[in-house]
């Protein structure tokens, strides 16, 4: 080979190396490898997106610093995921992936709770930590497991914020409809919001869950309708949320009051309804006004702007939990002096080690119950306003009042 043409091919070589390993190239220490599958593409594409990119974030903030400091050592993240494609049995066949083939060091959730379920029964299975900060249904937490920690409350209590708002509006609601779509977190999301309606004395006029893939929303909603309703009560994620929209307005069904357990929060529900998604309110578990603060991110304000000037929207609350899951590990790791690559032994200490405290960060104070729920993290109420999410309850931390009744559709 003509020796010019093989010097060209070693120096390319080389320059390759060093631009696909650069952490190697400076010398720096073996990365810490977090793994997670999430729902890039199928029904929960959009939701999963945010996911990813709240783990994103929490990489891109910890190596601009170095690193995670172990030892005094800074050791680079490394994130490896799979798009599991809204399907559960795909999430599981990649989280054992993960584990067995690109030998992650720890794992991260996904999102939705039956992709989670899925996969959390595979890190149960070889004993890897989980964090999750975006599923919350009943399901995850009543299999005994020890290894899966949600940084959500369970879905029934999530919404109890949405349900105990309701004695303080004026004028008082008096009656609900309920309905929710039949998958595990808006069932059971559904399932809540009746057991706190009971329990404040909303009389509950009509109670339906409808298949996931329901698309004829007007007749279900028709038959709320003729109940007059005061208040209708959705246990959704972002797509039957802006379904139900939709439809309200289609229909011309105006409740004094819409609230949902999920939707509103993510971002494409404003962006893609416009105005018609004014006055929608929804369960949250954080919101940036909130007290909080640690020493990665700063305030919750804070890193409400960071993420903001970084993927030009604010961050929902699913995608606080989930870089707060996160950080958990980082802290796990750092106060543990495990350094990579990880030993099962070392994933026994961490799991050992996130049972036995209480956390405090920019999400909020975090304590994990014996089956893996956040049992402190208290629920808050957003409602749309002018384009924004304003926390509206409890009333304590408030940063705005509710609009209530809303205004009916033709009266905007």
């Amino acid at each position: 080979m003509n020796k010019k043409i093989y010097s060209g091919i070693f120096i390319n070589f080389a320059l390759f190396l060093f631009l696909s390993s650069p952490t190697e190239s400076l010398g720096a220490e073996r990365p810490l490898r977090f793994g997670f599958p999430v729902p890039l593409t199928g029904a929960f594409g959009k939701d999963g997106a945010l996911v990813k990119d709240a783990y994103l974030f929490w990489k891109e903030t910890v190596n601009a610093k170095g690193g995670i400091e172990i030892r005094e050592k800074r050791y680079p993240v490394e994130l490896i995921f799979y798009d599991d494609k809204s399907d559960p049995p795909t999430s599981a066949k990649l989280t054992e992936k993960l584990i067995t083939e690109d030998k992650v060091d720890l794992l991260l959730g996904g999102f939705g709770s039956s992709q989670v379920i899925a996969a959390s029964a595979v890190s149960e299975r070889f004993r890897y930590p989980m964090t999750s900060g975006a599923a919350s249904t009943l399901k995850l937490f009543d299999r005994g497991f020890r290894y899966y920690f949600s940084l959500l409350g369970k879905a029934p209590e999530e919404v109890r914020g949405c349900v105990e708002i309701l004695p303080t509006l004026n004028p008082r609601p008096e009656t609900a409809a309920i309905i929710g779509a039949n998958i595990p977190f808006c069932a059971d999301a559904a399932d809540g919001f009746k057991v706190y309606a009971q329990k404040v004395g909303v009389r509950i006029l009509h109670f339906e869950l409808f298949p996931m893939a329901l698309t004829d929303y007007n007749s279900l909603l028709n038959k709320v309708k003729e109940k007059r309703p005061d208040v209708l009560l959705i246990g959704s994620h972002s797509l039957v949320a802006m379904r139900t929209m939709k439809s309200l307005k289609e229909i011309d069904f105006s409740p004094k009051g819409v609230f949902f357990s999920y939707g509103p929060t993510v971002p494409d529900f404003v962006d893609s309804l416009g105005k018609d998604a004014e006055y929608a309110f929804a369960a949250s578990e954080w919101t940036p006004n909130l007290p909080y603060r640690d020493d990665v991110f700063g305030r919750a304000r804070d890193f409400n702007n960071q993420y903001l000037k970084r993927f030009g929207r604010a961050p929902d609350f699913v995608e606080a939990a989930s870089v707060a899951g996160a950080l958990i590990q980082q802290q796990a790791v750092q106060e543990l002096g495990i350094t990579p690559p990880l030993k099962d032994r070392d994933r026994e200490k961490i799991r050992q080690y996130l049972y036995s405290k209480r956390f405090d960060n920019f999400y909020g104070p975090i304590r994990f119950a014996p089956d893996g729920a956040n049992e402190i993290h208290p629920p808050v109420v957003v409602q749309v306003q002018g384009g924004k999410l304003v926390h509206v309850f409890p009333i304590e931390t408030a940063e705005g009042k509710p609009i209530y009744p809303m205004r009916p559709w033709k009266a905007r």
